[in-house]
């Protein structure tokens, strides 16, 4: 959820939450009073009004008992000098806190419960039958007592007058409790939205901050292993999916710097090891020849025809260096040109046959392209492929006399699936497929090596990847033959694949596009 569909929840939660519940308890704790006054006092309303509004509360206690003495008063008076009567009415009012006081010419005739009667001040006096002071409700404040008067007229004149007094000490103290339930509801109410909200703000927004935070110092302290918990799909979740995002990648450059300075520095010994060698041949024979050791002709050739191999060694190795440090910096220049392949293929292997003589192997070529196929390509870097593939094969003959097998044949492209449906001729028979022309030539540089293991297929054109440390520290090289191979075919617009069954040999194959014919 997003942090804005976040805080409208928060802002119904603080708005809607604490009224539906205060309304809740209210409601729970007026039915509860309002119960009680049922039981009590006999009152019973459609509402609560009369709980809250003590004019309504004090209206309706004892509304019904008082209508119908009333009504006995104005239709026989005389029941009221009666013991009996008067007595019974008492009993059923003492259930609601009420008693009953009759007077006759302002003398008692009955009290219902004179302890009560006698703490009270002075009943209000006689009236009349008008009906706005009949219908008058007197407080008693010393008693906490409520006073319903009737003055009627008994059957000889004689003025007489009806008093339904209602004890309120029990009523007061509850009505009090019930405004004193109301308000700590309320309290309750408005603390238990708060903590829900404060809970609900912290686990969705404060806690991912934290977790976010400690991964930041994570990351600053240089400790790239610990991931970034992404615990929500909101801005927070995704700015800490992002920051695992740039954790990976931190991880990755800093892992890719370190394996690459462990290359740069196992290429550079081996550099390093190489020139020493051929330098060290150099100096030896030019001693020699300088000290007069190659006395005849035949040892002088011999002596300078190895000190010119071991200068081009020391040429090749710089010249890798010097292709390293422009594919490092992406300033690898070509000079395209249109060749026709097959003449420029036989230039090449004319000069490759004499190089890969010097290291026991013999050259087998074969080209079944057409004679007038041609490629857009740069000759020099397209020589160096080939060379560099040609010289690793030497590095890694395990026997000689040992071939290398060069083929170059047309590669059409790949068939697009069949349709699903028949081509018919007019004549109804199927049409014959017609054979796409080739897009690209294949050359293929086999050898009769020892072959690469399988697991090490996938990788031997990345830079410094060896498949066999102890044999290539004795062979020497760089690591970067064949991932300058890689890098010259990719920019040719072409691809390079390896193909090498163990103990048989490998096969190094690259395409490279045809200039279309007009």
């Amino acid at each position: 959820m997003k942090i804005r569909g976040r805080l409208i929840i928060a802002f119904l939660l603080v708005t809607l939450f604490p009224v539906i519940m205060f309304g809740l308890c209210s409601n729970f704790i007026l039915q509860k009073q309002s119960k009680v006054m049922k039981s009590r006092y006999n009152v019973e309303a459609e509402s609560y009004d009369y709980l809250l509004n003590p004019y309504q509360l004090l209206y309706h206690i004892t509304v019904k008992d008082y209508a119908q003495l009333a009504d006995t008063a104005e239709t026989h008076p005389e029941k009221f000098l009666s013991t009996d009567y008067t007595q019974q009415a008492n009993n059923a009012l003492k259930k609601q806190d009420t008693f009953l006081i009759v007077r006759r010419n302002g003398k008692d005739v009955f009290v219902g419960d004179q302890t009560l009667y006698a703490s009270m001040t002075t009943l209000p006096s006689f009236h009349g039958q008008e009906e706005e002071t009949n219908s008058m409700i007197y407080m008693d404040h010393a008693t906490s007592m409520i006073i319903r008067k009737k003055d009627f007229y008994f059957q000889d004149g004689s003025e007489g007058q009806l008093f339904l007094a209602t004890d309120m000490s029990h009523l007061i103290p509850r009505w009090h409790k019930s405004i004193q339930e109301l308000l700590i509801s309320y309290v309750l109410v408005i603390l238990t939205t708060a903590l829900l909200l404060i809970a609900w703000i912290y686990r969705s927004i404060v806690y991912p901050l934290n977790i976010l935070r400690i991964a930041t110092h994570q990351i600053g302290a240089g400790n790239l292993n610990q991931p970034v918990q992404i615990l929500s799909t909101d801005e927070i979740g995704e700015l800490c999916q992002d920051f695992e995002e740039m954790r990976i990648r931190l991880k990755n450059m800093i892992d890719g710097q370190i394996q690459y300075d462990e290359d740069t520095r196992i290429m550079l010994s081996s550099i390093s090891h190489d020139l020493k060698t051929p330098l060290t041949a150099i100096k030896g024979y030019a001693e020699g020849l300088m000290d007069g050791v190659a006395k005849t002709p035949e040892m002088q050739d011999k002596y300078l025809h190895t000190i010119y191999n071991k200068a081009n060694d020391m040429t090749y190795l710089v010249e890798e260096l010097s292709l390293f440090a422009q594919m490092e910096q992406d300033a690898l220049t070509y000079h395209f040109i249109t060749l026709k392949a097959a003449d420029y293929f036989a230039d090449c292997m004319e000069d490759l046959a004499l190089d890969i003589e010097t290291m026991g192997m013999e050259l087998s070529y074969y080209n079944n392209t057409a004679p007038d196929t041609q490629i857009f390509a740069d000759p020099e870097q397209l020589k160096r492929v080939i060379y560099n593939i040609a010289n690793n094969a030497g590095k890694y003959a395990d026997h000689t006399p040992s071939t290398l097998h060069v083929r170059i044949e047309e590669e059409a492209p790949a068939s697009p699936t069949p349709p699903l449906y028949r081509q018919l001729n007019r004549d109804g028979s199927d049409v014959e497929p017609q054979e796409k022309p080739a897009e690209y030539i294949k050359i293929q540089i086999e050898d009769e090596g020892p072959g690469i293991d399988a697991k090490d297929l996938p990788h031997i054109f990345d830079q410094f990847y060896r498949a066999d440390a102890s044999r290539n520290s004795s062979t020497g090289g760089s690591g970067l033959g064949l991932s300058i191979v890689k890098k010259i075919i990719t920019d040719h617009g072409g691809k390079v694949w390896a193909e090498s069954i163990k103990g048989v040999g490998t096969s190094i194959n690259f395409l490279l596009k045809k200039v279309p014919k007009d």
